[in-house]
């Protein structure tokens, strides 16, 4: 009998050598909910669970060739992309995203490396000002931390007369899913936001111990419903729910933040 494929997610990321956070991490949290994961690594990391020490970046015509073959030979159901390095990175993301515009892509947003350990020329504002102007507008949703947003609207990378929020979705992206812990409280607050406005609210507990990238598995997670069919809105509050039955299982693998359990069997 031959088996039901079951849905296939393209993780567009880089490779994080602990297994913690993106590529190999991204491909687990497919499995955990049901989806088969294929891998681009954008990237690869020389690091611990403490701190990164180097970036190295894949060549772009390398990205192209890879997304295209697997894309043509291959049912994908969704993408999920992050975090972006590079202009030409963001350059080959968002030629794929337009010509397949029937697939969800979710961004996950984060702050760029200094030049310090990325081995790239570009200047990081216009790296981040590539990702809003060539990406955001082919996303489907925008996963980004709320400090992140209010700091490059600081620094001038966002209107500063508008929402961070609002800015990304005036840069065409469909939806934006925000995390932000609440003052003097042990929650944290999910929002999910589209040209209407506020549609949704979550909240969560605060982790109790220091994790790696809850933010880099809930957007992968909220990828992987997609791609099984959930609508935005059920697919965020899935991959909020799975996150938080996962967080008791973390374990503490080096001298840095624990690593939550993705692939334990929770059922």
């Amino acid at each position: 009998m031959t088996a039901t494929p079951p849905p296939t997610v393209l993780i567009f990321a880089p490779l994080d050598p602990t297994g913690a956070m993106y590529l190999p991490a991204d491909a687990i949290s497919c499995a955990a909910v049901g989806c088969h994961a294929l891998s681009i690594v954008t990237a690869s990391h020389v690091q611990d669970t403490t701190h990164t020490e180097q970036i190295t970046l894949t060549a772009p015509d390398i990205l192209y060739d890879q997304m295209r073959c697997l894309l043509e030979d291959m049912s994908v159901h969704s993408i999920k992309a992050g975090p972006i390095y590079s202009i030409d990175t963001a350059s080959v993301l968002a030629q794929i995203a337009a010509d397949y515009p029937d697939l969800p892509l979710v961004l996950h947003l984060q702050s760029i490396p200094d030049d310090s350990i990325l081995s790239n020329n570009a200047d990081v504002d216009e790296i981040t000002d590539a990702i809003c102007q060539l990406v955001v507008p082919q996303a489907d949703l925008v996963v980004a931390d709320q400090t992140l947003l209010m700091q490059w609207q600081a620094d001038g990378l966002l209107p500063e007369q508008n929402n961070p929020i609002n800015s990304l979705l005036d840069c065409g992206t469909e939806w934006v899913f925000c995390s932000l812990p609440q003052p003097e409280s042990v929650t944290v607050l999910h929002q999910l936001y589209n040209q209407d406005g506020l549609q949704q609210q979550w909240q969560s507990p605060v982790p109790s111990a220091r994790l790696q990238d809850t933010e880099g598995l809930l957007s992968t997670n909220i990828c992987a419903f997609l791609a099984k069919g959930l609508p935005m809105a059920e697919a965020c509050a899935a991959a909020i729910h799975h996150i938080h039955d996962a967080i008791p299982h973390a374990f503490q693998a080096g001298m840095g933040a624990r690593i939550i359990n993705q692939g334990l069997n929770r059922n």
